[in-house]
């Protein structure tokens, strides 16, 4: 075959390539908006109720004070001040911000399916970004006040850039990486947790140990940056330091409540004790030790921890206003259980294979692990829902290979 004629073939299948993830993308934004344009939604309620309220508040004070007058560090302030910033911009009905969001799912979609292509073939590639496009959690949240659709972008994002600074020693991409660390940090601070883990895998995986210090100084640096105005403001209304939250031993004490039969009980003692808002915290870390130490030994605390806290984490998908999410409805629970079980098997096979996405599966681990510890809810596992699908896909690609590699033993000796 002639040079020009290779080119030709190359042009063209990228200029396919193109058009297919661009019709996925396309898909996904159509679902998206007939489920937002299709529904009327109730007011918004608990934590989403707060955050509204809170973005309002600021915008009239300049005062971030969650579910209080005063000003307080109960949530970190990224995801209110971004509702803030949408609603002084298109006013504060809900469809502003869900169209936002709308805009942000289709964009984790892309940056998730860069990902996978730096480890699956394109067609294994698409098929992750098209299982994204009705996954049907991800099209339900973006009609939810909430964190999670913007939490996933910036996850998302971050590693995306982080593993291409790696790869590239990029010093602005690894800048871009740190900003991006520090930005989700400032909507959820889970992260934090994983900066550790993945420096140790970088380190011990990668040839060159100077690229991975240059990669900690910079988004060790340049997230410091970013975070850094929240500390000053929390040490100077405090008077001590507040890294993220001054909520932090919330999920602790839920997560120590065997299938969170008596939470209520628990909580509402703290609270007639009224104490302040960093007593409150200290009374909520030192309730989950005593309850901890005090269930190590029984049966079913033991159930919960080993069994329970799995279930309900993986175990059925992420859905909030239940009673207008019918798009998909059917496909809902099959969908996710064929996703989690497939992903652990793909995450598996990775990990003894040795295989290069071993760092998306020590993602998935420490954060599966984080919370056994904490609360373990599907809503809580929805930000790593994309990973488990590329697994997914990965798993399905080692089966095609197989199958593919012993059809073609077949012809040879039928030959």
């Amino acid at each position: 075959m002639s040079p020009c004629r290779e080119n030709f073939m190359e042009n063209e299948a990228g200029r396919m390539r193109f058009r297919w993830i661009y019709l996925i993308l396309l898909s996904a934004l159509a679902l998206r908006l007939i489920y937002i344009f299709s529904n009327s939604f109730p007011p918004p309620v608990g934590d989403a109720m707060f955050y509204s309220k809170m973005a309002e508040q600021f915008l009239e004070t300049g005062m971030l004070g969650y579910n209080q007058s005063e000003p307080n560090a109960y949530v970190t302030p990224g995801f209110p001040l971004l509702l803030a910033a949408v609603y002084g911009i298109f006013g504060t009905d809900p469809l502003g911000f869900q169209l936002t969001q709308v805009a942000f799912s289709v964009l984790t979609i892309w940056v998730v399916y860069r990902i996978a292509r730096k480890y699956l073939s394109e067609t294994f590639s698409l098929i992750s970004a098209a299982c994204m496009a009705v996954y049907p959690s991800f099209i339900y949240a973006n009609g939810l006040l909430l964190t999670e659709v913007t939490f996933t972008l910036l996850l998302a994002l971050f590693l995306l850039l982080l593993l291409e600074g790696l790869q590239s020693g990029r010093r602005s991409t690894l800048i871009a990486a740190g900003i991006l660390l520090g930005l989700s940090v400032m909507v959820r601070p889970t992260p934090a947790v994983l900066v550790l883990p993945l420096a140790l895998y970088f380190a011990l995986t990668l040839p060159s140990r100077k690229l991975v210090l240059r990669a900690l100084i910079y988004v060790g640096f340049s997230s410091f940056i970013v975070v850094l105005p929240w500390w000053i403001r929390n040490f100077l209304l405090y008077g001590e330091p507040v890294l993220f939250s001054t909520s932090g031993n919330n999920p602790l004490l839920w997560g120590v409540h065997p299938y969170l039969i008596g939470w209520e009980n628990t909580f509402q003692s703290i609270y007639q004790l009224n104490p302040t808002e960093l007593e409150r915290n200290a009374l909520w870390g030192k309730k989950a030790e005593e309850l901890l130490q005090s269930q190590l030994q029984q049966a079913p605390f033991i159930e919960w921890f080993l069994i329970g806290k799995l279930n309900y984490f993986w175990s059925i998908p992420w859905v909030e206003n239940g009673e207008i999410a019918h798009l998909f409805e059917k496909w809902r629970e099959p969908l996710h259980l064929l996703f989690v079980a497939g992903g652990w098997l793909g995450l598996t096979a990775s990990v003894l294979r040795k295989h290069s996405t071993g760092w998306l599966a020590l993602v998935i681990v420490v954060y599966t692990i984080m919370h056994q510890i904490m609360l373990p809810i599907p809503r809580y596992a929805y930000p790593i829902m994309p990973y488990m699908i590329i697994f997914f896909c990965f798993g399905m690609s080692l089966l095609y290979d197989a199958v593919n590699k012993r059809a073609k033993k077949a012809d040879r000796h039928a030959l």
